[in-house]
């Protein structure tokens, strides 16, 4: 009888993986669980297209994630996410002195327009932040969750997108200027 070969760290995080993803599909459908019953009953359901929608986003991300790409958990720790901060391009405005910064924080990509000095109207700027127009979209569903142009386009529509939009009005301008 051949020798039993063991089990790899690739194959026991796909498992793990694999598993995570089916509890997060099971709790967003709202079944009891994923195994099939035998019974009509039991295992034909009926829902909504929005609860199949996230299903196939959350075997999506877990896919992906396998496959080597981004993890399909996000940072949330406010402290975590500062720490994906990247910043990709700045682009210097011909006229005004604002720059135009494009980067990417915590599985978001973003677009800001920043300015060295508070604007002349309190609601031309976000905040107490020196930008006029910000723009955060999610990497996966490429859904646009944030959209600020000297005033709210689109609030903030995820808990992550919160803590993204004050993040980066509590420092962006400082770590583009310096000051």
């Amino acid at each position: 009888m051949p020798a039993k070969r063991p089990t790899t760290t690739k194959t026991t995080a796909r498992s793990r993986m694999l598993a995570q993803a089916e509890e997060k599909v099971r709790e967003r459908l709202g079944l009891d669980t994923l195994d099939t019953r035998k019974s009509d009953r039991l295992d034909f359901h009926d829902m909504s297209v929005a609860s199949i929608r996230d299903a196939i986003r959350i075997a999506f991300d877990a896919g992906f994630a396998a496959a080597g790409g981004a993890p399909t958990e996000q940072p949330s720790d406010a402290a975590e996410m500062l720490g994906t901060l990247e910043i990709k391009k700045k682009t210097r405005r011909a006229s005004g002195g604002g720059v135009w910064v494009t980067g990417s924080i915590a599985g978001h990509t973003f677009e800001a327009l920043v300015f060295p000095e508070h604007a002349e109207s309190e609601s031309y700027e976000l905040g107490d932040s020196r930008i006029s127009k910000l723009w955060v979209q999610e990497h996966f569903t490429h859904r646009q969750v944030a959209a600020f142009e000297r005033g709210w386009d689109v609030h903030p529509t995820t808990d992550a997108a919160k803590r993204i939009v004050d993040l980066l009005a509590a420092g962006l301008a400082e770590t583009v200027f310096g000051k």
